[in-house]
């Protein structure tokens, strides 16, 4: 009788304990990122591809008239293709999604901003750009192209002004891609300044290299 009294007091602790044992949670784990105040934006296709692929293509600009264009995808081809931009703003500014996505152009340099218009179309003009537009942060692990801290990007080939090209769209998140559209996030690959003397360019996170990252491994995006 003591024995059997024993034997089910023991169960009844080791069903306890087994109980109380703590779950296997997954922890989230992101490529590594480095720090700069310049960068490039690189394209990562995060659904359905394009027929003429775009992942790893480069953010530019096509120019359309005195001081506009549109932003751009291009081939990645080399170190330097691409427009080189940088997160313009306070740090409350930039904190609260307040400030302005900037890239240098012109002789002598001046500021060219990225500005998201009525009809979707992204534009890189001369000018500070729009409020707003920048890149995710803390406590967002993976920096990439925003609005407002939300929102979708695409791109699609369109017959522009001087010939076709891989035009970038934004919608809002949720909304449908359109058909023979290639979604995409726009993440940040460090790259040395343009030669101008930004006294507001933040410090960002970026990756060295947008196109060596094997997603496969993280679990995180």
């Amino acid at each position: 009788m003591v024995s059997s009294t024993f034997k089910a007091v023991g169960a009844l602790a080791f069903a306890s304990l087994a109980a109380a044992a703590p779950t296997t949670r997954q922890v989230p784990n992101y490529p590594p990122t480095a720090l700069s105040s310049n960068f490039r934006l690189i394209a990562n296709v995060t659904g359905t591809d394009l027929a003429a692929p775009i992942n790893h293509y480069a953010l530019t600009s096509y120019h359309t008239g005195a001081g506009t264009a549109y932003a751009v995808l291009v081939p990645n081809t080399t170190p330097t293709t691409g427009r080189i931009f940088y997160v313009n703003g306070t740090a409350e500014e930039v904190r609260y999604n307040a400030g302005n996505l900037l890239s240098d152009q012109g002789t002598p340099l001046f500021p060219g901003g990225v500005s998201i218009n009525t009809d979707n179309t992204v534009s890189i003009n001369g000018g500070a750009g729009q409020a707003g537009v920048g890149l995710k942060h803390f406590p967002v692990a993976v920096p990439e192209l925003a609005y407002l801290g939300g929102g979708e990007f695409y791109g699609c080939v369109k017959d522009l002004v001087f010939g076709s090209a891989v035009q970038l769209f934004y919608k809002q998140e949720g909304s449908p891609t359109p058909a023979g559209c290639a979604d995409v996030s726009l993440l940040p690959q460090c790259s040395e300044g343009s030669g101008a003397e930004d006294t507001f360019a933040n410090t960002v996170n970026c990756y060295a290299d947008v196109a060596g990252i094997d997603w496969s491994v993280y679990s995180a995006y």
